[in-house]
């Protein structure tokens, strides 16, 4: 499993070294050891300008010794430290260098590092296709460095590209991929899956699990990465919950990423929280506020060649000029943010782009040119569609809906008061009413279709988020959402809840001697014997490799024994296909009650050490334990 469920489905520990102390030993040895530059990173997230200064020195030192590995290693180094602080242009100049030492020392290693970081600042700037090419790149290296981390870094980047490219079936899969069959142990690695996945859960509109998965990724990143790595979490925490309509939060966790990012320096990470907040301002119609924020903000998208957030940013400042009436600085805005967007290959931005000319339009009271803006909107947004059909566009196209009602409403009100003027105009009116009415049913169609699509994409998403591939029974995040429930149900209702960790004996054994798909027979006979044996009230999940969790609401130690052997007889009633028709199937199982104080941790671990007992005494047995 990507995600390791370690006291809190969190992290290892990793060890902080002393700065000063890390300076010394940084003289004496080498650079590119495993352990020590996964750590540099994290100390560089933390804090990027000294890093910057110690990269310096280093590559000067390198550079004189002509020790071109160490200095391909210092090269990736500073350049994660040049994109903490949001010196975007410096780190694409350092990696341009240090992919030229990396070549000279022929390091997968510095490669991979390198075109890592080239493809986030290729993702920065909207240039998706060079994105595309330098992940390939990182990923043929990081197969080649045989780093199984860096492979599932690069993995987790690719399925990242992905998504900005609107390919998120494929995004999805690539993690899917991962979670069933790498592992790793390294907080960066799972924080980052946890905050791609929720990000597109969130896209695709199951808001409740993307926001879990960015929280899970947020709590890992507080306990062990740096500091910039807290702040982007807290500001992709904060996107979800705006997504979810819930301002108030977002306006909190922006907040927060604002703060840290002001703390460690990053300006570019303090433009974006100013971006968000500056949003939440004008569709509160507090428009100087917001305005502000965008003014400061600015600047750095400029710097930094973000441009798809400056282009984000001017049409923020259109809304924001329309609202307070402003219509020559709006249009100054539209023509900017126009020059910018005609740039970059987002059909996203297209399609706002021609919203805010429509509105602009609408207000200079040029109905026909507001109308032909707002066609061209809802063709951009269907092309949206097409290019990313799980991509949710619900809320857009409710939004759209609206407005084009009121658009109809406007103009036909105002095409009624030009008919009484010009006979003319009869004829025209006519025409234009006839295109309203039937792109109007042809937007209801389009919404219908989309809604519909949204929810069968929210039922598949919401059910594979949840149910193990290989048994169709609940995985480990259900099941442990379960008992963290029923913990909770105990407590308010004085119920008793028992929890029960069940682990098949030799089933190593039966891999090896009969294959996987036998393996895998033998936890699909389990899912089915569990289903029949237990109440309607338990419930049963997979947590991984051949260990199961049963959780029993109001069960006595005698009733443990009886689901136990109930469990093991209906395991060997008839044969499994490929075992011998005598193969006896065994496995060990672990009981516990709840106590009020209990956690989910505390509970599964006084469980899980009576199956390692159970284990111990021979096997083929139940140990209860208080």
């Amino acid at each position: 499993m990507i995600f390791n469920n370690f006291a809190t489905e969190r992290a290892i520990l990793f060890l902080k070294i002393q700065s000063l102390l890390f300076i010394t030993l940084l003289a004496v040895t080498s650079l590119v050891s495993a352990q020590e530059w996964q750590q540099q990173r994290v100390d560089a997230s933390s804090n990027p300008d000294a890093w910057i200064k110690k990269t310096s020195e280093l590559i000067e030192q390198y550079d004189n010794q002509r020790q071109f590995e160490e200095l391909a290693m210092a090269y990736a180094l500073q350049v994660e430290a040049y994109r903490y602080s949001g010196h975007e242009s410096k780190a694409h100049a350092a990696i341009d260098e240090g992919l030229r030492f990396a070549e000279l020392a022929n390091s997968k290693i510095a490669k991979t590092l390198l075109r890592i970081n080239q493809t986030w600042y290729f993702l920065q700037r909207g240039q998706l296709r060079q994105a595309n090419t330098s992940i390939t790149y990182a990923i043929e290296n990081a197969k080649a460095s045989g780093n199984k981390d860096l492979q599932i870094e690069a993995d987790i980047l690719h399925a990242q590209v992905m998504q900005n490219t609107g390919d998120i079936a494929h995004a999805l899969q690539t993690l899917e991929k991962l979670n069933r069959n790498a592992y790793t142990a390294h907080p960066r690695l799972q924080v980052e899956f946890h905050a791609l996945i929720g990000s597109i859960y969130l896209d695709v509109g199951a808001n409740d699990i993307g926001l879990e998965h960015i929280q899970d990724a947020l709590d890992i990143s507080r306990e062990h990465l740096g500091q910039w790595d807290v702040s982007v979490l807290e500001y992709n925490l904060a996107t979800g919950y705006q997504a979810a309509g819930n301002d108030e939060k977002a306006r909190q966790h922006f907040e927060t990423a604002l703060e840290i990012s002001k703390e460690i320096k990053d300006d570019l990470g303090v433009a974006y929280a100013l971006f968000q907040m500056a949003s939440i301002d004008i569709e509160n119609e507090s428009y100087q506020q917001g305005l502000e924020r965008l003014n400061q903000a600015m600047p750095q998208f400029k710097s930094a060649g973000a441009h798809p957030m400056e282009a984000q940013s001017r049409l923020a400042m259109v809304s924001a000029y329309l609202g307070t009436n402003e219509l020559e600085k709006a249009l100054a805005q539209l023509e900017a943010a126009s020059s910018v967007i005609n740039t970059l290959a987002d059909n996203q931005l297209y399609q706002t782009l021609n919203e805010r000319w429509s509105e602009y339009y609408q207000s200079k009271e040029n109905y026909k040119a507001a109308l032909e803006r707002y066609k061209t909107s809802v063709n951009y947004m269907q092309k949206v569609q097409e290019q990313t059909q799980d991509k949710q566009v619900q809320e857009i196209m409710v939004r759209l809906e609206i407005k084009e009602q009121e658009t109809t409403n406007e103009l036909l009100k105002k095409e009624n008061q030009l008919q009484q003027l010009e006979l003319q105009e009869q004829q025209t009116s006519y025409y234009l009413l006839v295109w309203i009415i039937i792109s109007g049913l042809l937007v209801v169609i389009i919404v219908s279709a989309f809604l519909y699509q949204q929810w069968r994409a929210r039922k598949n998403f919401a059910e594979l988020a949840l149910k193990d591939d290989l048994t169709n029974a609940p995985n480990r995040r259900a099941i442990v959402r379960i008992c963290k429930k029923g913990l909770e149900q105990a407590r308010e209702q004085q119920r008793q809840l028992a929890l029960a960790v069940v682990d098949f004996d030799y089933f190593k054994a039966i891999n090896d001697q009969f294959g996987h798909d036998v393996g895998d027979r033998v936890l699909q006979r389990f899912a089915e014997v569990a289903k029949l044996s237990l109440r309607d009230q338990d419930n049963f999940g997979r947590l991984g490799g051949e260990e199961w969790l049963l959780v029993f609401f109001d069960v006595s130690k005698e009733d443990a024994k009886n689901i136990f052997e109930r469990i093991t007889k209906e395991m060997n009633s008839k044969p499994i296909s490929g075992l011998p028709e005598d193969y006896r199937i065994t496995f060990s199982m672990g009981f516990t009650n709840a106590h009020p104080e209990d956690s989910f941790d505390s509970l599964y671990k006084r469980a899980d050490d009576v199956l390692f007992e159970a284990k111990d005494k021979g096997r083929e047995r139940l140990i209860i334990t208080d």
